[in-house]
């Protein structure tokens, strides 16, 4: 039985786009009525430099008639209760009641005297407060630390096959990542140790979505792993759990 190079492999299989459409789940039908949408935060830019990086918050809903003022909160760890773009003790809300930080203008998001953990995750929480001071969570977004980049990106990783032979090939998809970024991965074993794979192409459209061919190295022995795909720029990292198993002749 004749096995084709991957190289050789690569240039055979369908167009990656292709093979991105086919390997994401389709989105599910819209609703025929319009829902109420989900109170959340968003953070602009979307990722940032833990130091010297400045961005504004915003929800997308406003506070209750009862609210006065608004605030943002960060939490984690070394970062306790920290206020971002808004004062600890509220800042007035404007004409229609969303909590907007670009009032005060572009701010690190952590205070310099309390660095963030590098690998930790932390909480942003939008609150309102009411002329008591009494307080109301609106939303919340989990922020990320990475290589010293802060990122509220959550890119989702896709593998076909997930169990993966002899060929250590497989194809991936991934949506999520910052605009036109490229892309490393690796597969991290049980005990945490990883072992750097082989992706073409490595970019990522302007809406931040790619898929590549994805070789494993022969050295990598059979078993189950975590394929972690990590932005080049974002740092913002996914995840999918994947099998090495040598007796699949097929990829």
């Amino acid at each position: 039985m004749m096995f084709l190079r991957p190289r050789a492999l690569a240039t055979a299989l369908l167009p990656i786009a292709t093979l991105a459409a086919l390997a994401v789940p389709a989105a599910a039908s819209a609703p025929t009525a319009a829902a109420a949408p989900t109170p959340s935060i968003t953070v602009t830019p979307t990722y940032g430099a833990v130091n010297g990086g400045t961005a504004v918050a915003k929800t997308n809903v406003p506070c209750p008639e009862t609210a006065t003022s608004f605030r943002f909160m960060i939490d984690g760890p070394n970062v306790s209760s920290s206020p971002f773009g808004s004062s600890r003790f509220g800042t007035p809300l404007p004409a229609d009641r969303v909590p907007d930080t670009s009032v005060v203008g572009q701010r690190p998001l952590f205070p310099a005297s309390r660095p963030p953990v590098n690998g930790a995750s932390y909480l942003l929480t939008a609150e309102c407060l009411d002329a008591d001071l009494a307080i109301t969570t609106l939303a919340t977004t989990t922020v990320k630390v990475n290589e010293n980049v802060w990122t509220t990106l959550r890119p989702t990783v896709y593998a076909l096959p997930s169990k993966i032979g002899s060929l250590r090939l497989a194809l991936v998809a991934y949506t999520g990542f910052a605009s036109g970024e490229q892309v490393t991965g690796v597969v991290r074993a049980a005990d945490g140790t990883t072992t750097a794979v082989s992706l073409q192409p490595q970019g990522t459209t302007p809406q931040g979505n790619g898929a590549a061919l994805l070789q494993i190295p022969a050295s990598v022995a059979d078993g189950s792993y975590t394929l972690v795909i990590t932005g080049s720029t974002s740092k913002a990292t996914g995840e999918v759990a994947v099998t090495l198993e040598t007796t699949r002749v097929w990829w």
